[in-house]
């Protein structure tokens, strides 16, 4: 497949997706019950289907170029994506304590975390070993040794150490269910509570360091913008757990404008927001 022509691999990639989504019923109706609350209409409601649909599709084609990887270079990166917001990370990284990148599944993540660690070393907590692979296609190749995989075992610690070398850390923060399997706080995500790690914030809180949003977004013609807003500063205070889902809460809002400008974009294929009780 790396071989191929761009527009097959993408044909091929498209058509992959609107299978999966045919046929994968309950991921289907997950990510139509995810994409119901962004959009505020009825799980069964016509755009929300037409959403849902574009997810697998654009997931086709993030999968397709993860494949690609091995042939991509420092200079494919630049060419593929542009930053906006990149004087953020720099400022942060001027203060000394490194910067926290936070995203979500997104776009094409790696895509953007490639190009980013052409320009400063990056260090990336992988949320789950399906994650850990598609990573280690990119890290396989020869020219990103400013990126370091982790696993999430021992990951605090290994963050505060990147922190303090005055790195970059990433973060996802869309687990859904399994943000339960670390600390978590419950913030509104649009409007509807559910929750979210609170290990950001918390490393913001010890660490002082700046916590970065961004996200990669895909263009028309399938190359890249990368966006990064405006750090989020942790307030430190002698209540640790409102500091904690202040920022937190700060962190999701900042989220939000990436799915509601681009929802198509967003990979959620497992439940976001907790069912509905039932009557």
């Amino acid at each position: 497949m790396q071989r191929l022509p761009s527009r097959l691999t993408y044909a091929g990639a498209v058509l992959g997706g609107e299978l999966v989504y045919l046929l994968w019923a309950s991921r289907r109706q997950v990510t139509k019950a995810n994409f119901a609350v962004v959009l505020r209409r009825p799980v069964g409601d016509p755009e929300v289907a037409r959403i849902a649909r574009r997810a697998f599709r654009n997931f086709g084609k993030y999968v397709t170029e993860i494949m690609r990887f091995p042939r991509l270079g420092l200079d494919d990166f630049a060419r593929l994506v542009r930053i906006e917001g990149l004087e953020h990370l720099r400022a942060g990284l001027a203060q000394g304590r490194g910067v926290i990148f936070v995203s979500i599944h997104f776009g094409n993540f790696e895509l953007g975390g490639a190009r980013v660690a052409g320009d400063m070393k990056l260090n990336v907590i992988a949320d789950d070993l399906s994650n850990q692979r598609l990573m280690d296609l990119l890290v396989g190749n020869r020219e990103h040794k400013n990126i370091t995989i982790h696993s999430p075992e021992g990951a605090a610690r290994k963050a505060l150490g990147a922190l303090r070398r005055n790195e970059l850390v990433g973060l996802m923060m869309d687990l859904g269910p399994r943000a339960d399997a670390f600390d978590n706080v419950e913030v509104g995500f649009f409007d509807t509570p559910t929750r979210f790690p609170s290990v950001a914030a918390n490393l913001a809180r010890v660490s002082g360091a700046p916590i970065v949003v961004a996200a990669v977004v895909r263009e028309r013609d399938n190359t890249f913008r990368g966006i990064a807003l405006p750090p989020i500063v942790v307030e430190r205070t002698r209540e640790a757990a409102a500091d904690i889902e202040r920022a937190t809460q700060s962190i999701v809002r900042d989220l939000e404008q990436f799915v509601r400008g681009w929802p198509d974009q967003w990979y959620i294929f497992r439940p976001m927001w907790p069912a509905p009780a039932k009557p």
